[in-house]
């Protein structure tokens, strides 16, 4: 068990909350020599002297308080706060460790993002879990909750991670009541209990990633983890996971690699496995009128895997996309898309709106207009009892047109009502 944590790093530079350094081999090469002495004892003088400046030009101070947990941390991605970023060739790194230290949230970095690539943005009053994805945006990169933790990372990574600890949770479950049922004694007994106790895991500037999962998940639960020399060898710089399950932490660290775990039944110990192209979640929705009810949720849910079976619609999707099917299909549930990240700074009654596309989804176009700050709301269902089709191919030139005359010009010929409330263009079928 994690009892005791690592003694928080002593110089300033360690002590920064984004899990990134940089790399001393490319991804791809799998370190296989011996640990090299890190001591500053070690090194000529000239290199020495290089080592101290790095850590006085990269120190950051430790925040006032741990980064927070549970209510304390949701509260915190929920409030608004206005930022610019773009002065002084300011880094995304930069940029989301004055997030980390103004708002108490643990944010990882992955190790793949460059964290020297310069951020541009300004964002007015906006919730801070999206100021994260804006930033993230400027790089190319996603942006996924996990537990009490904030994962910034290669967009793929960031839609797969929550499925990824969902799969190994659930064989965690299994594993635990396979435990249970045996009278023999089991490997597995008291690990799958601390497996899924929270603690914050800590490591030190310049710790191995081999080294943090050896040290502050293998050896603190007593387990195994098979596969670890196949890592890549990284220098970390200090960083936390705040209140995080091993499952969370084990796949935080992991997916910088492209690799998850699986469990090795037979002793307690986890195996380091590739991720696989599909990461999925298998479940079933009873409902009516199958057939219609799929031709529906498969024009929604374009990248979701669904088939009929007797009355139910068996679903292959990430956990994302299953809480967005679970409100979906509940009834009369219209889907009210979120506002942007960034949100205009004009009612939308003042805004003149300038666009061109060219065959075009309907349901693409929509989602530019929310993509400029504009809040849509519709029932697809709707649609498609209707026969309205969000795949129906469009045209649209317009140069500075009001939002009412814009949208009525637009989706009324195409048999869909439009009306405005304040910010917000509700489309119903006619």
């Amino acid at each position: 068990m994690l009892a005791k944590l690592r003694s928080p790093p002593s110089s300033p530079a360690s002590r920064c909350c984004i899990a990134k350094l940089t790399r001393s081999v490319s991804e791809g090469d799998c370190f296989k020599m011996p640990r090299p002495d890190l001591s500053l004892r070690s090194v000529r003088p000239r290199i020495r002297f290089g080592l101290v400046c790095f850590l006085f030009l990269h120190a950051v101070s430790l925040p006032a308080v741990e980064p927070f947990a549970g209510k304390k941390f949701d509260d915190a991605l929920d409030q608004r706060i206005g930022r610019a970023w773009g002065g002084d060739g300011e880094s995304i790194r930069q940029a989301l460790q004055q997030l980390t230290e103004s708002n108490h949230v643990s944010i990882v970095l992955d190790r793949r993002i460059d964290p020297t690539l310069a951020v541009s943005l300004t964002v007015p009053a906006t919730p801070l879990r999206d100021v994260i994805a804006a930033l993230a945006k400027t790089v190319d990169a996603g942006t996924v909750v996990v537990g009490n933790v904030v994962y910034v990372g290669p967009a793929e990574s960031a839609k797969k991670l929550r499925t990824l600890i969902e799969l190994r949770n659930h064989d965690l479950s299994k594993l635990a009541a396979a435990t249970v049922k045996k009278t023999e004694k089991s490997a597995w007994k008291n690990p799958t209990v601390s497996l899924a106790q929270r603690r914050t895991i800590a490591w030190k500037d310049f710790d191995r990633p081999r080294d943090i999962l050896k040290q502050q998940i293998a050896e603190k639960l007593k387990i195994e983890i098979d596969g670890l020399d196949k890592l890549p060898h990284d220098l970390w710089s200090g960083s936390s996971l705040t209140q995080v399950t091993a499952t969370e932490a084990l796949s935080l660290l992991l997916i910088q690699f492209g690799a998850t775990f699986e469990f090795v039944p037979d002793r307690a110990a986890v195996r380091i496995v590739p991720i696989p192209d599909r990461v999925v979640i298998e479940r079933s929705y009873p409902v009516s009128n199958t057939k219609e009810i799929k031709a529906v949720v498969s024009e929604r849910f374009t990248d979701a895997e669904i088939i009929v079976g007797g009355a139910n619609l068996i679903v292959q999707a990430t956990v994302e996309q299953h809480a967005e099917i679970v409100a979906f299909l509940k009834p009369g549930g219209q889907k009210v898309v979120n506002p942007p990240a960034i949100k205009p700074d004009k009612p939308l009654a003042k805004r003149l709106f300038t666009l061109k596309l060219e065959n075009a989804a309907l349901g693409d176009v929509i989602k530019t207009f929310i993509g400029n700050g504009v809040q849509i709301k519709y029932d697809p269902r709707q649609f498609a009892d209707a026969e309205i089709s969000l795949e129906k191919k469009i045209n649209i030139d317009v140069k500075q047109k009001s939002a009412e005359k814009l949208f009525r010009d637009l989706f009324e010929p195409l048999g869909i009502e439009v009306s405005i409330d304040g910010e917000v263009v509700q489309l119903r079928p006619k």
